[in-house]
């Protein structure tokens, strides 16, 4: 059933005027409320928030609402609040607030902030913490990065900082100045390290450093000092995911004293000062020098060692070889004596049979060169009348071609051409190709057959 409709006719700011006394009347006390910032903005003093509440399902709002803190409340609740919780009011953030409910006729219906409680806000923001953590171990992917190993050797070193950023200037200072002389070579992929677009920063800075990751060694995040209310980005699901899965040793060097951040957690080491991160880079680079000169010194030793074995081993085999040496030549000696006398005898056998057939061989022989001989002499007198042949016939050629070569160069002679009627021009010097080369009034040598004469141009006629 419908609602009665009074026949009256109000204006608006009637309409308003009798909203606001409802208010006045049925809102006289305080609530407490639970609610999640989405927007914040100071001005003169005072701070305006937008606060709303979302679905726990799907995430959708479900409910709005404006909000102001007044500056005479919010100059002591700032302090308080930020000293408690470690923390800025900020968009996201979940508070339990002390509000009261009024009505205006111009700017609709708002809360007035009198008090705000630091410890349930501390507990949502521990509870955030927890479940990244939670989320980020669920997805395998928590101690990815402090799984990679970090080079013996770190030099070249990718740092997101800010440019202005103190601790980036003690962190550059300690690792040029080191007592070693270390040689360090640092690239700066420049980032907001605190406020709103911290978290956006830094995920650029990353993404810029993945494109060149295989010009660096580690990636070093860090930042000097300040307020616990700055390292809220250190805490966020995005960029722990990030530096969880990013291909290179991630070193975080923050700069904090108080618990450590999802960020700490995640990364392969978490150090508290940029200047510790220097030092620990610094002690990498003197640990290997210490490991090489130790491996030099045991080198060294076991080379000494092993030389001093392999003398005592050699003198001993050359003392062996000497006497194995000297025992088989004196065995061989004996064995040539014995082939010596025998082959004495066998040769004296040999060559009293073969002085029998000795003259028999002579002249065998004597006839076989002779005859070989006359062979030779016959191939040799065809080979020259052969060769005589081809030669006369080669040079016949030959000079055919030169005489006829010789004739078209006389044709070709400048000389013989000059006599047929032909002439050349000289201008400077040069021979008188293209028309374009002379202007009028220019002076031209013209060359004949018997002799030359100068023009002067009056006129060109392409």
């Amino acid at each position: 059933m419908s609602k009665k409709t009074q026949n009256i006719n109000l204006s608006l700011s009637e309409l308003n005027s009798i909203v606001k006394k409802t208010f006045e009347n049925n809102f006289i006390q305080t609530y407490r409320i639970i609610a999640e910032i989405s927007e914040i903005n100071e001005s003169r003093g005072h701070a305006y928030l937008e606060l709303i509440e979302t679905d726990i399902v799907d995430n959708k709002i479900i409910a709005k609402a404006r909000a102001t803190i007044w500056s005479s409340i919010f100059r002591m609740l700032k302090p308080y609040f930020e000293t408690t919780t470690g923390r800025p009011l900020q968009i996201g953030m979940k508070i339990l607030i002390v509000v009261s409910i009024e009505f205006h006729e111009i700017f609709g219906y708002s809360l007035n902030i009198r008090d705000i409680d630091p410890t349930y806000t501390i507990g949502d923001i521990e509870l955030r913490r927890n479940i990244i953590i939670k989320q980020l171990k669920e997805d395998g992917i928590f101690s990815m990065n402090k799984e990679l190993n970090i080079p013996s050797v770190p030099q070249k070193i990718a740092v997101i900082s800010s440019e202005t950023a103190a601790g980036y200037g003690d962190f550059i200072n300690q690792l040029n100045n080191n007592k070693f002389g270390y040689k360090f070579y640092v690239k700066l992929f420049s980032a907001v390290m605190q406020g709103e677009k911290s978290e956006i920063s830094i995920l650029n800075a990353f993404d810029k450093i993945f494109e060149y990751e295989n010009l660096f060694d580690v990636v070093v995040i860090i930042r000097g000092g300040g307020s616990k209310s700055d390292l809220s980005c250190f805490d966020s699901y995005q960029t722990a995911l990030n530096i969880a899965q990013f291909p290179l040793p991630v070193i975080s060097g923050i700069g904090h004293d108080r618990d450590e951040s999802v960020v700490d957690l995640v990364s392969n080491i978490s150090l508290k000062t940029p200047t510790a991160v220097a030092d620990f880079l610094i002690s990498k680079l003197h640990d290997f020098e210490s490991f090489i000169s130790e491996l030099e010194n045991e080198f060294l030793n076991f080379t000494k060692d092993f030389f001093k074995e392999k003398t005592s081993e050699i003198e001993q085999l050359s003392f062996n070889l000497k006497f194995l040496v000297k025992n088989k030549l004196t065995e061989k000696e004996s064995e040539l004596l014995i082939i010596q006398k025998e082959t004495e005898s066998v040769l004296k056998q040999f060559f009293s049979l073969k002085n029998l057939k000795t003259k028999d061989i002579v002249n065998l022989l004597q006839f076989s060169i002779l005859r070989n001989l006359d062979l030779n002499n016959n191939k040799i007198e065809k080979y020259n009348t052969f060769l005589k042949d081809k030669t006369t016939k080669y040079l016949n050629s030959k000079q055919h071609k030169l005489i006829i070569f010789e004739q078209k160069t006389e044709l070709l002679n400048p000389e013989n051409i000059l006599k047929r009627g032909f002439s050349y021009s000289l201008f400077n010097g040069k021979v008188l190709k293209n028309i374009n080369e002379i202007n009028e009034s220019d002076v031209v040598e013209t060359v004949l057959f018997n002799g030359r004469f100068t023009s002067i141009i009056l006129k060109k006629l392409k």
